[in-house]
């Protein structure tokens, strides 16, 4: 395992800048809380949900002697879930370790850092933040065919004079469509440089039933307002890129826990109830058919009320989405006037988050920086939650830290694991807002 390039030559800068933020407090992962202990025995969670209630009802005309009908018991179904484990792993060479030590002090007066590990700490937890908060939100669940995906690619799939294979030349400049766009993520995605570094991933069937192409390194974003992403395959020639493929981190086909996304779109059958034949375990779908509007989103909240939603939700959505509804009420707002006509001096637009109040209660925007542009989901907060039996931990056997010296090699890594997934306890009781086209959003073309 090769160890982190940043070690080589750099010993007095502790952190550098990172020029794109991780998911903030809005994150999905600070959403969703993890069960309290009790729920997390080793096991798999259940939990019993009611499909119905009794309808064995009789009604007799006054005065007479009828037969009670059969009952018609109430039902209910047991849900189970299990989570999954995420593992992530970096090294640093023995080296490095002694000259970063060397003369180092905690204050930072010292030429060198306090301990370089630290920089490798904060390097490996922010990867597993990213690829935490990429599971729980788009997951694509362990069957046969995928419930949600990272990117599909566009009609036209490649821009003009790339490579049209994944693996070909110095690899191709993919399109993606304007609706599964995330520009927050994929500006992070990229190897910085290093072929050895940058995010992996897998390139599936338009199906979402096969995997076509393994662990193609992403290089880079080339050119975010047309949702073009630089990547590479790791076998010259390999698969032509086409419309509809869709993407995945690398690995991540029938092993990864499905995410919010995948319950929201969810048909069939997710932990161990079919929604095929339980209505209440099929989350509501609304097209928006154009920008996200405060109308169309009351109009689809206000369907929420007859599957029992009440105490309001709250919403995951894209900037420009955001960008669109924070337009939409400062062009309405109205300022008082004073005495002498004028409406002071200062004016302040805008908002960092919003709220509405509906037909099921109160709904809060949250402004998500690894949306798609083209969906939002809408999610009961006291119904929504994480199970599994740790978040994001370094710790192993006693407390102790995942660290282990590399076998016949001059280095040592630290790991980092979570074993987490994502549950909407009644997915009924949420909302995917689809075919959203933001005003101004960035497109291929398709």
């Amino acid at each position: 395992m090769a160890p982190s390039p940043e070690f080589v030559n750099n010993f007095t800068i502790r952190y550098a800048p990172f020029i794109n933020p991780q998911a903030p407090d809005t994150s999905i992962r600070k959403f969703l809380k993890l069960v309290p202990p009790k729920e997390r025995n080793g096991l798999k969670l259940q939990y019993p949900v009611q499909a119905a209630f009794s309808h064995g009802q009789t009604v007799t005309p006054n005065g007479t002697i009828g037969n009670l009908n059969a009952a018609r018991s109430g039902v209910d179904l047991m849900a189970e879930l299990d989570a999954t484990n995420l593992y992530m792993r970096d090294a640093l060479p023995y080296d490095a370790l002694m000259r970063g030590s060397n003369g180092a002090s905690k204050q930072g007066d010292a030429p060198a850092y306090w301990k370089p590990i630290d920089k490798l700490v904060k390097n490996l937890q922010m990867g597993m933040e990213f690829y935490t908060e990429l599971g729980l939100k788009y997951g694509p669940g362990t069957g046969a065919t995928i419930l949600d995906d990272i990117g599909v690619v566009a009609t036209t799939p490649v821009a003009g004079g790339s490579a049209t294979t994944y693996g070909g030349g110095t690899g191709p400049v993919v399109q993606l469509t304007a609706a599964s766009w995330m520009a927050g993520m994929w500006n992070i995605a990229g190897d910085g440089g290093n072929s050895d570094s940058g995010m992996l991933v897998d390139i599936l069937n338009s199906a979402g039933t096969a995997v076509l192409e393994t662990n193609v390194r992403i290089i880079a974003v080339q050119d975010p307002a047309l949702c073009q992403v630089k990547m590479i395959g790791s076998t010259p020639g390999s698969t032509t890129v086409a419309a509809g493929h869709r993407i995945l981190p690398a690995g991540w086909f029938q092993s990864q826990a499905v995410g919010i996304g995948g319950i929201l779109r969810n048909t069939a059958t997710f932990a161990g109830i079919n929604a095929a034949a339980a209505p209440f375990w099929r989350a509501r779908g609304y097209n928006a058919g154009g920008p996200l509007t405060a109308a169309k989103m009351l109009i689809a909240l206000a369907k929420m009320h007859a599957v029992g939603v009440r105490g309001g939700l709250v919403g995951f959505i894209h900037a420009l989405q955001f960008g669109d509804l924070v337009n939409e009420t400062t062009s309405l707002t109205r300022w008082n006037a004073k005495d002498d006509g004028s409406t002071g001096d200062v004016k302040v637009f805008g908002s960092e988050k919003i709220e509405f109040m509906s037909a099921v209660g109160p709904v809060t925007l949250v402004n998500h920086l690894y949306a798609k542009q083209g969906e939002a989901e809408f999610l009961p907060a006291k119904e929504s939650v994480r199970v599994g039996a740790a978040d994001i931990t370094m710790k192993g056997i006693d407390d102790g830290r995942i660290v282990l010296e590399i076998p016949n090699q001059t280095g040592s890594e630290i790991r980092s694991m979570a074993q987490q997934a994502a549950l909407i306890k009644v997915p009924a009781h949420a909302l995917r807002v689809f075919g959203i086209v933001p005003t101004g959003q960035d497109t291929s073309g398709s």
